[in-house]
């Protein structure tokens, strides 16, 4: 680890050691795979983690390199800063958007930025786009996708109806916006729901066609599609999403609020879809800014963790 002034941190090496014993069987490295997400290099206060972080790395010397998401916002121009700061790592270098990649400006469209777009912007920084196609290493597969939502981590207890999450504005927020005034009109509120007053910014900043169960069922035969593919050619597949894939890395707490915007965290369709391919063993996700692990059947999901001023990575050893 770098010294102190330096905000970002990877897995504790005692704790991975340990981490690495149990699931992945002692050591000859033939590969060394790093991933990170939500550098977020558009914000003033994530610019210098994200810089000391892309410095830190050549040090650890990545067979591969994972960066599953956020890593910018709507300006195109900084995506590509923070993909270029990752060129003198002498590996592959595998991107999957977030949802801020997706942000736009009126009379822009997100999906084209998202199947054309970015796709053409990684291509000229040498990155390869995990979403258009699989990346193959000897006998290991990488698939990646931005993941997305359905609504199926969002909190029972709650009670809000589906129109609020369709329109990413909690009741409370709906009350003072006028655009959504209307959503109070239909039934299924108490007052609890109308102190809720959370807003989902993708609703304001990401522009298609389709809804978000819609775009979810795209994404999702995109994934099954990129699964299929990798799994016949590779002997072991490692995946990355941006959004969370199962509810167990969720973080539910006594705020309704926060558990509002927990809706947004991802959709286990993801996870089901991980979980039918007995090839995949290591998935890497970001998304919620808050680090975890857990397993699930055969999987081993890692929550990345990364906030906005503390840079976190993931290191996997094959």
């Amino acid at each position: 680890m770098l010294p102190c002034p330096v905000r970002f941190v990877s897995v504790c090496a005692d704790n991975y050691n340990r981490f690495r014993r149990r699931f992945v069987g002692p050591a000859d490295t033939a590969m060394k795979i790093v991933a990170t997400a939500d550098l977020h290099y558009n914000i003033a206060r994530s610019k210098l983690p994200t810089e000391q972080l892309a410095a830190h790395l050549r040090s650890v010397k990545p067979d591969v390199l994972l960066l599953a998401g956020d890593l910018a916002g709507q300006r195109l121009a900084v995506l590509e800063d923070c993909l270029r700061l990752f060129e003198p790592l002498d590996c592959p270098r595998l991107f999957v958007p977030g949802n801020h990649e997706l942000w736009t400006t009126p009379g822009q469209n997100s999906l084209r930025r998202y199947e054309r777009t970015l796709p053409e912007l990684c291509r000229r920084c040498g990155v390869h786009y995990l979403d258009a196609e699989p990346f193959f290493v000897d006998h290991v597969a990488f698939v990646g996708n931005i993941g997305w939502y359905d609504y199926s981590f969002r909190s029972p207890r709650l009670g809000i109806p589906d129109r609020f999450y369709q329109a990413k504005v909690a009741p409370g927020a709906a009350a003072v916006l006028d655009q959504h005034r209307h959503l109070l009109d239909g039934d299924g509120l108490d007052d609890q729901a109308l102190k809720i007053s959370t807003r989902w910014m993708d609703g304001v900043h990401i522009r298609m066609d389709l809804d978000d169960r819609q775009f979810t069922s795209r994404l999702l035969g995109r994934v099954v599609a990129h699964l299929e593919a990798a799994s016949g050619r590779a002997d072991r597949v490692i995946a990355a999403l941006h959004h969370l894939p199962f509810r167990e890395l969720v973080h539910y707490n006594s705020d309704p609020n926060w558990d509002f915007a927990n809706a947004f965290m991802g959709s286990e369709l993801f996870g089901q879809a991980l979980l039918a391919e007995p090839k995949v063993t290591d998935v890497f996700c970001a998304h919620s800014h808050r680090p975890g692990r857990m397993t699930k059947g055969h999987l081993r999901c890692v929550s990345i963790g990364s906030t906005y001023t503390k840079k976190r990575y993931e290191v996997l050893e094959l």
